[in-house]
């Protein structure tokens, strides 16, 4: 192909991320192909797979991409903020709002899957830790004293519930009247969820 030896292979995968995320705008991960990719970029498929591995791998670097627009997100919206909870809300709202706006590029970090034997690498992981971190830092300042194992769980649990209202909103399926929406469940999450997690004294983690 014409640009066959244009790139350094730092700049195809640059040029190969910026593909399947723009991609990833317009159509679903399940209607993507190598093929495809390729002839957008404009490098053969075979030049891509000895680049990435595999096409697994590189719909995971594309997820690693998707990893930190997120935390960076999330960074921003708690600079912002005025006390932990408020960047909880911050956070939660930040992480439904990119759902909303770029639903193929954030369904792909959950329908991606490694095959059995493959582990997933030690650079993907610390991206979900990082993001994880962020959460479970507000926690800390929130609720002194309390364990880092309470604060990892009461970190996913948020997250889990959060993932939960944006599943349904972007399927259509919060079957809700006109007044409720998902902005407005995920307020009413964390007003309920963090006083309680708060005022519980007993570490479950002890």
């Amino acid at each position: 192909m014409a640009r066959r030896q244009d790139h350094t292979p730092v700049q195809l995968q640059q040029l190969t991320m910026e593909t399947v995320l723009n991609l990833l705008q317009q159509q679903p991960a399940s209607s993507l192909s190598l093929r495809q990719i390729a002839r957008e970029v404009g490098y053969s498929p075979g030049t891509l797979i000895n680049q990435f591995g595999s096409y697994g791998l590189l719909l995971l670097a594309a997820n690693a991409r998707t990893l930190d627009q997120i935390y960076r997100e999330l960074c921003a919206a708690i600079e912002q903020a005025d006390s932990p909870q408020q960047a909880l809300e911050a956070c939660a709202m930040s992480y439904f709002n990119f759902a909303s706006q770029h639903p193929h590029q954030w369904r792909l970090l959950f329908e991606h899957q490694l095959p059995e034997q493959e582990n997933l690498p030690d650079w993907q992981q610390q991206r979900i830790d990082n993001v994880f971190t962020l959460l479970q830092q507000q926690l800390a300042i929130l609720k002194p004293g309390t364990t880092a194992a309470d604060c990892a769980q009461s970190a996913r649990t948020i997250w889990a519930s959060v993932h939960g209202i944006c599943v349904l909103a972007l399927d259509d399926k919060l079957f809700t009247p006109g007044n409720i929406n998902g902005h407005s469940m995920i307020l009413s999450l964390l007003h309920h969820y963090l006083p309680g997690w708060i005022n519980d004294k007993e570490d479950r983690h002890a």
